[in-house]
C-alpha cells in the first residue's frame, strides 16, 4: 500500500512539474535600443551606482538614459579594469586587487582555509558592488539579459570598469 501511495505522489509530482508554466523574462529597458543589444545582452555604461548590499544588487543609471536599473549576477560576471594604464584611480586598482585576491583561493576541503575561502568568493559581488559606487562616473561598462536574477533585477553578464 505505501508503494502506491509513494507512485501516486510522484506521478503527481512529475505532472506538476511538467506542467509548470516556463518563467517569462522581463523585458529589456527602452534604454536598450538596437545598436546596444547582441544577443539579446544590452551593454551600456553607468553613471551613478548604488548597492543593497542585502540582496546583492547594483542599481545604476544609464549614460544614454534617465531611468535606473537594477542588475544582480555571479562574481564570474565582474571582471577586471581594462584601458587605465600603470595609475588607475584608487578604486579602480581596488577593484582590480579584490578581484585578483579572491579568483586563486582554494575552496577544495583539502585547504584548511575552505570556509572562508568559499565565503569570500560568494561575497565578492557585493564587495564589488560597494567598490563601484567609488569609480569614476561613466566608467563601468555593464552587460546583461532580460532574465531576472532575482525579482526586479536583470540578470549581469559582465560589469567591468573600462577608461573610456
Amino acid at each position: 500500500m505505501n508503494s502506491l501511495r509513494l507512485a501516486g505522489a510522484a506521478a503527481l509530482a512529475t505532472a506538476a512539474v511538467l506542467s509548470a508554466a516556463p518563467a517569462h523574462a522581463a523585458p529589456l529597458p527602452d534604454v536598450c535600443v538596437p545598436a546596444a543589444v547582441v544577443d539579446g545582452i544590452c551593454t551600456m555604461r553607468l553613471t551613478s551606482v548604488t548597492t543593497d548590499a542585502v540582496n546583492g544588487t547594483l542599481t545604476g543609471t544609464p549614460l544614454a538614459g534617465t531611468q535606473p536599473i537594477t542588475l544582480a549576477g555571479p562574481g564570474e560576471a565582474y571582471l577586471p579594469s581594462v584601458g587605465f594604464g600603470a595609475a588607475p584611480p584608487e578604486a579602480v586598482r581596488t577593484w582590480d586587487n579584490t578581484i585578483e585576491q579572491v579568483s586563486g583561493l582554494d575552496v577544495s576541503p583539502a585547504d584548511p582555509n575552505w570556509y572562508g575561502n568559499a565565503k569570500a568568493r560568494v561575497f565578492l559581488p557585493r564587495t564589488l558592488n560597494d567598490i563601484a559606487t567609488r569609480l569614476p562616473p561613466g566608467s563601468l561598462l555593464v552587460g546583461f539579459r532580460s532574465e531576472q536574477a532575482q525579482p526586479g533585477a536583470y540578470q549581469l553578464v559582465s560589469i567591468q570598469p573600462v577608461l573610456r
